[in-house]
């Protein structure tokens, strides 16, 4: 298993997202990627992004400014 890092500190929806998905196609199932943001709509785009496509989001975390999501590809 591999993890990496995305940071999407000062791109908005849905450049976080386009940018998680590319990273998962280029991930095997139990990989995890570890994803900073600031798009205030990150949160919410980020747990429905996992629902649909059936990965897990492991964490999410609040800072002052940003976001960080753990999510293991799981398909």
């Amino acid at each position: 298993m591999a993890d990496r890092t995305l940071d999407t500190i000062g791109k908005k929806c849905p450049q976080p997202l386009f940018e998680v998905h590319k990273a998962m196609q280029e991930m095997i199932t139990g990989d995890v990627v570890t994803v900073t943001a600031d798009d205030p709509a990150f949160k919410l785009d980020i747990e429905a992004w996992c629902r649909r496509t059936g990965n897990s989001l492991e964490d999410l975390q609040k800072g002052d400014a940003t976001y960080t999501a753990r999510i293991r590809k799981t398909n």
